[in-house]
């Protein structure tokens, strides 16, 4: 990668390259608003556009409108933002913020690709809610708690 980095998120973006946001380090040790995607047929890091907000701890989606980076901290505060690359404008778009501020969470897109689930996290304290982000209406709504508070875990989803 073109910055060190860890408490970043990852994800593989619908042109198959490889997306990696925010974290913690850089040349300062500090929060991070850069990202950057790897070529996997070239092998090459390309530096994108910083995003609008400092964040570590977060969480990345990819859908085929752009990647979402979900949360995190950005040194001060657990944050409840949500921001979305644009392919297409070679931007970050500021969308609908979470409910709930957190960080060390997990998210998964749905099958359909129409709504995605923020999973736990950390704002203090465990968090067992769970939110779902409708990608057309671009509203956030809690579905559910789980048994269990998580936070630095993951979540895949399993189609039946």
């Amino acid at each position: 990668m073109n910055l060190k980095r860890d408490e970043l998120a990852s994800c593989v973006g619908p042109d198959n390259k490889i997306y990696v946001i925010g974290g913690y380090g850089g040349t300062d040790n500090q929060c991070l608003n850069a990202a950057e995607r790897l070529c996997p047929e070239t092998g090459k890091w390309e530096s994108l556009p910083p995003m609008r907000e400092l964040r570590r701890a977060l969480t990345a989606v990819a859908l085929p409108d752009g990647i979402y980076a979900i949360g995190g901290y950005n040194g001060k505060d657990y944050v409840a933002t949500v921001e979305k690359y644009d392919f297409f404008r070679n931007e970050w778009i500021v969308v609908t913020p979470m409910k709930t501020p957190r960080c060390t969470l997990s998210a998964v897109a749905s099958s359909d690709c129409m709504h995605i689930y923020a999973i736990g996290g950390f704002n203090g304290e465990a968090l067992d809610s769970v939110e779902r982000y409708d990608v057309v209406k671009e509203i956030w709504e809690e579905v559910t708690h789980m048994r269990n508070k998580r936070f630095m875990h993951s979540a895949v989803l399993v189609n039946q």
